[in-house]
């Protein structure tokens, strides 16, 4: 039986899609957008040739983290309001 990773995996072909290719720049996506958003990220380095993210994108993807932080508190308020099957109404007050 597969490992529900290896199924994971197999799906979204993560393997093939990151063969040979820098871990590092990888890994430097997966961080948060610069605090300041009008000066260039550099990602880091490739073959020996930096690889930045311009300040337009990282702009973009502020604006979109944003959205997303709106997005989950009002998911989690209307959590919050909703009463369970026993009639009460649960408290969560833990925004991430």
């Amino acid at each position: 039986m597969k490992r529900p990773f290896e199924t994971r995996l197999h799906h979204t072909r993560w393997a093939e899609l990151f063969r040979n290719r820098s871990l590092e720049i990888i890994a430097a996506t997966a961080k948060q957008p610069a605090l300041q958003p009008s000066v260039n990220y550099l990602l880091g380095q490739w073959q020996g040739f930096p690889l930045w993210s311009f300040a337009e994108t990282e702009a973009q993807l502020q604006i979109i983290l944003h959205g997303l932080d709106l997005m989950f508190n009002r998911a989690r308020a209307t959590l919050d309001r909703t009463p369970t099957r026993h009639g009460n109404v649960r408290k969560c007050t833990t925004y991430v």
